[in-house]
């Protein structure tokens, strides 16, 4: 399975996903609540080993169609992204990781910054982003 793919899986698992909401990749559909997976530009190799084994980064973003209609919402929107933020700390700090490939061992998740409203709409609604970063040794 690819990364994205084991980064999905794994974020399912999180409960405060609204239940239907979906979690797509490299896409947010027009109306909330909708989530979606979107990869980040940077570094993949970090550092090698003399073995040819390598430590990689994978940076993604957690966006999140919401309504933007009043304060209330808006709080609420950054509340969702806050409690994803704690979970992934949380999880981390169990050393409960997604599930990668063999040869791909990951070894720590975490937020790389506060939630954000990412774009806001015309039509009362905005994206959302919370940007994390997955770290795995990869054998060579």
């Amino acid at each position: 399975m690819s990364l994205i793919g084991s980064i999905r899986t794994y974020l399912l698992t999180y409960s405060g996903l609204v239940s239907g909401a979906g979690l797509l990749v490299d896409t947010l559909g027009k109306e909330p609540t909708q989530y979606s997976l979107v990869p980040l530009p940077g570094a993949r190799i970090v550092q090698t080993y003399i073995n040819g084994a390598t430590v990689r980064e994978f940076a993604f973003a957690v966006q999140s169609m919401e309504s933007t209609a009043d304060d209330p919402a808006r709080i609420a929107n950054h509340e969702f992204l806050e409690t994803l933020a704690d979970w992934i700390e949380s999880q981390n700090e169990a050393e409960v990781f997604p599930t990668l490939n063999s040869g791909k061992t990951p070894t720590r998740i975490e937020v790389l910054g506060q939630p954000i409203l990412f774009e806001f709409g015309e039509s009362g609604t905005g994206i959302y982003q919370l940007q994390i970063k997955l770290t795995y040794d990869q054998d060579a």
